[in-house]
């Protein structure tokens, strides 16, 4: 035996009929009538086809993990060809489907960065206000750096009666 997986979109009339179950119990019937078993049904329900097949927009989708001797494939497949609620159909080797993902790990939300640095203890500062010493000495030259680009800044000015100068020349 052979584990395939088996897509059935059924009119959404076999739903109304038979119940909210009725295609997953149609589709058990077909499987255990050719010699398989059912190893897991995903029954999803109404959904919206990608496109319309006849009028309809919404079909019942059942997707199974079937177990069943390749031989028992055609016959299966022409039941359904056959069955007129069966709007479309797929059955595929369970070897040749892709891996599933791996499951994601949960999402850790972030502290805002006022609790993180109030929830973490000071560290200890150790001789940090002897290497602190000389700085106040060499704050005293950064209070004279403004003077000094004041005259960079007159230095400019003349500049434009140059250029004014220049076209009157001529």
């Amino acid at each position: 035996m052979r584990e395939y997986e088996l897509t059935v979109v059924y009119d959404l009339a076999v739903t109304e009929a038979g119940g909210p179950d009725a295609g997953p119990e149609r589709v058990k019937s077909l499987v255990e009538g050719r010699g398989g078993k059912l190893l897991k049904v995903d029954h999803w329900g109404r959904r919206r086809m990608a496109y319309p097949i006849g009028r309809a927009l919404d079909g019942d989708y059942v997707v199974t993990r079937v177990e069943l001797e390749p031989a028992a494939i055609a016959p299966l497949e022409a039941a359904l060809k056959i069955d007129e609620k069966v709007y479309r159909h797929l059955v595929v080797r369970a070897d040749e489907l892709p891996l599933p993902p791996p499951p994601r790990e949960p999402r850790v939300p972030r502290e805002p960065a006022g609790e993180t640095a109030a929830a973490t203890p000071a560290a200890p500062v150790a001789e940090a206000p002897a290497a602190a010493a000389p700085a106040p000495a060499a704050e005293a030259p950064v209070a004279e750096a403004p003077a000094a680009e004041a005259p960079a800044v007159e230095a400019e000015a003349p500049a434009p009666e140059a250029a004014a100068e220049t076209p009157s020349e001529e």
